[in-house]
């Protein structure tokens, strides 16, 4: 892959709508792997670990479902809603196709591990929450 799995899921949500990539400076930017400070309402994907489900019978090729996390922040309570609907639009895909630069991606299928968690606050005096989704995705 020439990309990151949180790449390829951060362009992907962005076709679906639910945000906007950051030199658009609309609302909600989707960042993968680093969430900077500004603005207050913003979402980012991070991979995490997967799932190895063994190796192919045709060409021992090793299967896997890669991880991520989407983090969610925002300056009230709207950011639970914004996650909300993260969490169902990833429900409904199924064998999408992404374009990153140059290069396509079919996302298969994504599977959340758990539903919208609140994670609390950036920091103890922060008024900024943060909430989270966690998933694996069958990627080509």
């Amino acid at each position: 892959m020439n990309h990151t799995v949180a790449d390829v899921i951060r362009h992907m949500l962005i076709d679906l709508a639910q945000g906007t990539l950051p030199s658009a400076n609309g609302s909600w930017p989707i960042y993968a792997h680093n969430l900077p400070d500004t603005p207050d309402n913003a979402v980012v994907v991070y991979d995490t670990a997967g799932l190895l489900d063994g190796r192919s019978g045709a060409d021992s090729v090793m299967e896997e479902h890669y991880g991520i996390e989407i983090m969610v922040r925002s300056s009230g309570v709207t950011g639970y809603t914004k996650a909300d609907a993260i969490a169902v639009a990833m429900d409904t895909v199924q064998n999408v196709s992404v374009t990153v630069d140059t290069t396509s991606y079919v996302v298969h299928a994504i599977t959340r591990k758990s539903g919208v968690l609140k994670a609390g606050t950036e920091t103890p005096t922060s008024k900024r929450y943060l909430f989270t989704v966690n998933a694996v995705v069958a990627l080509t």
